[in-house]
């Protein structure tokens, strides 16, 4: 594939790929205070072979620790979308439909790379999975 079709699901993601949801979710950062934090929405691409055959949008939250932990997500935000940005892309490519369970455990294994410590983030709780197939040409 491309470098320049991997620059533009990227780029599509990271901006939330226009309106994937009915309702705006919460404000990234929201319920904090209760040891959870909502990410931002996430569009991937489910890439096969040479071309896309789904696009799914995410809405996930964090379930924290200790809400004290948000401060440390925060900090780290970008890195964090950009590591589940290409996780998730991973997974929606591997058969049919969306594997939240691997995605999870691939998520999880971000975030504890990227924060140094595997017990910040205790789980990854997908709201919202909503699929659209891309018609062939």
């Amino acid at each position: 594939m491309s470098r320049l079709v991997r620059l533009l699901v990227l780029l599509v993601a990271l901006t939330g790929g226009g309106t994937a949801f009915a309702a705006d979710p919460p404000a990234a950062g929201a319920g904090a205070e209760k040891g959870k934090f909502v990410l931002p929405r996430m569009i991937v691409a489910a890439i096969q072979g040479d071309r896309v055959v789904r696009h799914y949008a995410l809405l996930m939250r964090l379930e924290l620790a200790k809400p004290a932990d948000a401060k440390r997500i925060e900090e780290n935000l970008v890195r964090l979308q950009n590591a589940f940005i290409l996780d998730l892309n991973d997974v929606a490519s591997v058969g049919d439909s969306f594997d939240q369970e691997r995605a999870k455990r691939r998520l999880m294994s971000s975030a504890a790379r990227i924060l140094g410590d595997a017990h910040v983030v205790e789980d990854v709780v997908f709201e919202r999975v909503l699929e659209r197939r891309v018609q062939p040409n």
